[in-house]
């Protein structure tokens, strides 16, 4: 089947039985997992941890090989609400349809990295063989272990690959809290200069001024980690490079340089396009490292979701 046919996704029951269907796209596809974008149709749900509305953009990816599968979902205006791990039997996968039995177990990360486990009562009592309770435990186990990578399989920065050379887009980038660390991810990807053009690493903010043109008066008034920097980064390198689309990441990776109302974690991420600009915000828990690699992941599902719309 054509890559645009629509898929369908049957959410089951741990007895096999039909809970929900609907209709999803395929965006990627490896041997063992399918991307999918969905979009929530039906009235507005109110869940533990979020409230679904009509418009709410699903990316959900299934394994055929774990006993997980993980979606993200996104307002209609591109804002994080959080993801879901549903702890389920490896997913069945044939062309045109994906087939999931749920085992209640949930595990919700919010935007920022944040978790809280859901159902385990009901997890509980259901008539599992002692090998599936096992495997449903050590899913979970790995999925509390790094919350925030639980979406990264297949790798963000091959799926934007994908999507950018398949809409023929050109991308660039301007880093300050990353250091050029979303640039390296991107670039990790064989055949990425095929649509990436490269990134200013502004950590400066003189470079922020004089190579991306950010207002003096913006990095005074609102600092170098704030929406409004972000934004003129990005506006900024994809005037000077020319490219399509460009991200930008501002951020206090920590340990230091925390001021009032600023705490470590405090991270801005920006895309700009042709047809719109995005800044989210996010607040990291982690050490500098952590945190530097989430705002790069970040970015990421930024210019996944734009891609995927």
């Amino acid at each position: 089947m054509d890559a645009s046919d629509p898929w369908i996704v049957r959410k089951l029951d741990h007895l096999g039985q039909e809970v929900i269907s609907y209709p999803a796209q395929l965006l990627f596809k490896t041997p063992k997992s399918v991307l999918m974008r969905a979009v929530w149709e039906q009235p507005p749900m109110d869940l533990e941890n979020v409230r679904l509305e009509p418009g709410d953009l699903w990316l959900e990816t299934f394994y055929a090989d774990r006993w997980y599968n993980v979606f993200e979902i996104r307002a209609p205006d591109g804002g994080l609400k959080g993801r879901y791990c549903n702890i389920t039997r490896p997913a069945r996968i044939i062309s045109g349809e994906i087939r999931a039995e749920d085992l209640a177990l949930d595990l919700w990360v919010d935007p920022d990295g944040r978790t809280s486990l859901l159902d385990e009562e009901e997890f509980g009592r259901l008539p599992l063989t002692l090998e599936e309770r096992i495997a449903a435990q050590q899913a979970l186990e790995g999925l509390l272990e790094a919350p925030l990578a639980c979406w990264e399989d297949p790798l963000p920065e091959v799926v934007v690959g994908h999507l950018l050379r398949e809409r023929g887009f050109i991308l660039a980038a301007a880093e300050s809290c990353t250091g050029g660390l979303l640039s390296h991810r991107i670039t990790n990807v064989p055949g990425s200069s095929d649509y990436y053009l490269g990134s200013v690493t502004a950590y400066a903010n003189a470079v922020k001024e004089r190579l991306l043109g950010v207002p003096r008066d913006v990095l005074e008034t609102w600092g170098a980690v704030s929406q409004e920097t972000a934004l003129m980064m990005a506006r900024g390198v994809r005037r000077l490079l020319g490219a399509d689309l460009a991200l930008s990441v501002t951020g206090i990776a920590g340990p230091g340089g925390e001021t009032p109302g600023k705490p470590v974690g405090l991270t801005y991420i920006a895309l700009v396009a042709p047809d719109g600009e995005w800044v989210e915000g996010h607040c990291w828990t982690g050490d500098r490292s952590a945190n530097k690699a989430a705002s790069a992941s970040a970015a990421l599902a930024l210019l996944r979701w734009y891609l995927a719309r």
